[in-house]
């Protein structure tokens, strides 16, 4: 009777939350899976090699916290990072005496792609917008507007008394970085074989999507 038809429905809705309980546990573990992954992915985009391992564990904890969040956020803090800033020599980045290490590898390596849409006069003269960006004593970002360059100068065509996050999000603003990243994302997660025209259709959806990784890893997986 209905005692017996409840108790059927009861049963059916505990199985169905038991089937959804495990649906969730799979995707808690895919996606943990899928950010490690990304993490590593990461770890190679933005190669930084240095003796202090305790930087390199602030970069690891920034790396994964962006793993599948923002990449303009990301790029903001990881140009911030400390490890990166003494491996790219950007301590010894100082008006008067700018070292184009940092500037060189944000371009190369990070966004545009090397040899890809910015001249030897954009670094240098980015490299003067990144001018004393260091690392304090107790190795935290820190800038020390002593030894920034404040003075005019000319990256991509424009002129301005450009900082380096003003230099990073012109570099966000070219459709080319978006491009570089899914190239590199395409190779590590899809097929070293670059198809040419997947690309370019993933670049604007990341480019479109003001850089939304986890956005660009759906369009991916469900292609």
């Amino acid at each position: 009777g209905p005692v017996k038809t409840l108790f059927l429905i009861l049963k059916s809705q505990k199985q169905k939350d038991e089937l959804n309980l495990a649906w969730l546990d799979r995707m808690a573990v895919a996606n943990a899976q899928l950010r490690e992954k990304m993490t590593l992915f990461w770890h190679n985009h933005f190669a930084t090699g240095t003796s202090f391992a305790w930087l390199m564990q602030v970069q690891h904890n920034t790396l994964r916290k962006h793993a599948l969040g923002n990449f303009k956020e990301m790029l903001h803090e990881i140009s911030r990072d400390p490890a990166m800033i003494v491996w790219l020599n950007n301590q010894q980045n100082k008006k008067n005496a700018p070292n184009e290490n940092f500037a060189r590898e944000v371009m190369e390596l990070f966004t545009l792609g090397e040899g890809n849409g910015y001249t030897e006069a954009d670094i240098k003269e980015a490299a003067r917008a990144f001018t004393g960006w260091t690392v304090n004593q107790k190795g935290e970002y820190e800038f020390n507007a002593a030894q920034h360059d404040d003075g005019s100068k000319t990256v991509f065509g424009k002129t301005g008394n450009f900082n380096g996050n003003e230099i990073v999000d012109m570099l966000l603003a070219k459709r080319e970085t978006a491009v570089n990243i899914c190239r590199k994302i395409y190779r590590f997660f899809v097929n070293n074989d670059v198809d040419e025209n997947k690309v370019q259709e993933l670049a604007t959806i990341f480019f479109n999507s003001n850089y939304d990784i986890k956005g660009l890893m759906s369009a991916i997986f469900n292609s």
